[in-house]
């Protein structure tokens, strides 16, 4: 019988584990829970820090957040992780008050920032 001893590589951040080095700078570098995190979907030259976002959403609300953090999926998701906790009853929630966070869905929000972005392009392409 042989064994191998192989490098497991974890974020960080969040914990994520994977066999592959390269793969873990890239993920370290956008994980949403990495408070210098550069944002992989959105790309903007400034963008908020999710402590910054954070703020924003405790003393404004979820819309105004939504705003600052140009409707990013991904640098929402980044303020609103933090909040994550798990109901017995319920679930994963988010905690805080009820302003939209709740039902707030990353996998629905990136959907439709995808769409937007392929509908621009067909439409400034001419197809």
């Amino acid at each position: 019988m042989k064994t191998k001893m192989r490098p497991r590589y974890y974020c960080d951040h969040c914990g994520k584990g994977t066999g592959s080095a390269s793969y873990m700078r890239r993920h370290e570098r956008g994980c949403t829970l990495n408070p210098n995190r550069v944002c992989g979907m959105c790309k903007e030259k400034y963008q908020k820090s999710p402590a910054e976002l954070l703020a924003i959403l405790n003393t404004n609300g979820f819309s105004v957040m939504q705003e600052a953090a140009n409707h990013c999926p991904a640098c929402i998701l980044s303020a609103l992780r933090p909040l994550n906790a798990i109901d017995p009853e319920l679930g994963p929630i988010v905690t805080g008050p009820k302003d939209g966070r709740q039902e707030w869905s990353f996998l629905a929000a990136k959907k439709e920032w995808w769409d937007d972005i392929n509908e621009a392009r067909m439409s400034t392409e001419g197809f």
